[in-house]
């Protein structure tokens, strides 16, 4: 899975290369080392610096919407 911004990215290679901030932490435990991999070299042409998160109602409508079609 490509990485949605630059901020993401950095996260991603900073938890793979063993920083020891909390979200770093949290990261490692509950990603492999191969998926962070992927975020880490989505190239960073194009991307913007942050992506303002989705807001729970969004992702909730999302959700039930590709549920939908899946059945």
């Amino acid at each position: 899975m490509p990485a949605r911004s630059k901020a993401q990215q950095h996260l991603m290679a900073a938890a793979a290369h063993g920083a020891t901030f909390p979200m770093a932490k949290k990261l490692r435990s509950s990603m492999t080392l191969q998926q962070m991999a992927e975020f880490e070299d989505t190239p960073t042409k194009g991307l913007p610096k942050h992506v303002k998160p989705a807001s729970r109602t969004r992702r909730v409508k999302e959700y039930q919407s590709s549920y939908r079609k899946g059945r």
